[in-house]
């Protein structure tokens, strides 16, 4: 069950109720008719103004992959059920199939191959490289959690690791195309498979800075959002919103990581041969 916080309440009924009431209230009938009068014209400015949608730049891969999410672990210090742990690594899942290029593994195919394996958790690059030869990915995602409150003002924290065989997604960067493969059986990842990429984030809603993003991922999201004003306040009041929030976060940087990273080597690679 979602965390709902204690939020602003707006009178209900809408303006025309508060018309109603007031001009109930007035004794006089010339006050009460001018009033009356200003609500059909719209002079009262109850109209909500129109809010359209500002949809965010969409987030492009620098090379075609498909990715596998491993649970997340919990090293918050606080107990968190089973079901919320779960829904982070879903979460991560969803985030990543909003990349172009890049296309995640549902984690129910990852806990079977875990599962086959005998592992509960990814603790070793030889633990990845083994879920990856099962699934068939180019890279796998470990994840932990580090920071859980879900009261006002919400925060969560987590350290997210890109691991994979660079030969394998160097291979997909220089074919150049963004299209993905099906994942269907067994990859070819036989090299040392490494931590490519990191991230580490607390995402505090006392924070401004994390406000004014969580701000702007609103914005892209009117249309779920919409009724809430200001619309930040849909992530701010429920704790299962804020980890959409967190989730897109954390894979819009390991994006752009990834990118200055894959950019790096390509720049590297004519000095080294």
């Amino acid at each position: 069950m979602a965390t709902v916080f204690v939020s602003e309440q707006r009178p209900t009924g809408g303006c025309d109720r508060w018309f109603g009431r007031t001009v109930r209230d007035i004794a006089r009938p010339m006050v009460a008719a001018s009033i009356g009068a200003a609500a059909l014209l719209g002079i009262s400015g109850c109209e909500a103004p129109e809010r359209k949608l500002q949809p965010a730049a969409p987030l492009v891969a620098p090379y075609a992959a498909n990715l596998v999410v491993a649970p997340f672990g919990n090293d918050s210090g606080v107990v968190i059920r089973p079901d919320q742990q779960a829904s982070i690594s879903d979460k991560l899942v969803a985030a990543l199939n909003g990349v172009t290029g890049w296309q995640a593994v549902p984690l129910n195919r990852t806990l079977e191959a875990m599962r086959q394996s005998g592992l509960d958790e990814i603790r070793t690059l030889d633990d990845a490289r083994s879920i990856l030869r099962i699934v068939g990915g180019e890279g796998i995602v470990v994840g932990t959690i580090t920071e859980w409150n879900p009261y006002d003002p919400p925060r969560f924290g987590a350290n997210i690791l890109l691991v994979a065989d660079e030969q394998e997604v160097q291979a997909a960067f220089e074919s150049r195309r963004l299209t993905g493969r099906t994942g269907e059986g067994g990859s070819a990842t036989g090299g040392p498979a490494r931590t490519l990429t990191d991230v580490v984030a607390i995402f505090d809603a006392t924070n401004h800075a994390v406000r004014g993003r969580v701000r702007e991922y609103a914005k892209s999201n009117d249309d779920i959002t919409d009724g809430f004003d200001p619309p930040e306040r849909y992530y701010l009041m429920v704790f299962d919103h804020w980890l959409d929030f967190a989730a897109a976060e954390l894979v819009s940087t390991l994006v752009d990581r990834e990118t200055v990273r894959v950019g790096q080597a390509a720049v590297a690679e004519p000095a080294v041969r």
